[in-house]
């Protein structure tokens, strides 16, 4: 199964994560860094195939990120 389709399967199941303040600080500045680790390797990938996976997997954790800079103190779904 490519990247994309285990996205797309992903997608499909919701999970609700409850979150200190800390913890959703903490795991917003590691997705961050995933973020631009990819934008990284992405430039620097010559495979069609491969950089558009990278591309999708960085479209997912960004909008994780802008999900997870919109939810509410402690909680983050």
């Amino acid at each position: 199964m490519s990247m994309t389709a285990e996205v797309e399967a992903e997608q499909e199941q919701v999970t609700d994560l409850s979150l200190t303040a800390q913890e959703r600080d903490e795991l917003r500045l590691a997705l961050e860094t995933c973020v631009n680790d990819l934008h990284n390797e992405i430039a620097h990938t010559d495979r069609y195939e491969f950089r558009q996976e990278l591309k999708a997997r960085r479209a997912l954790l960004q909008g994780v990120l802008h999900r997870l800079a919109g939810a509410p103190t402690g909680v983050a779904g």
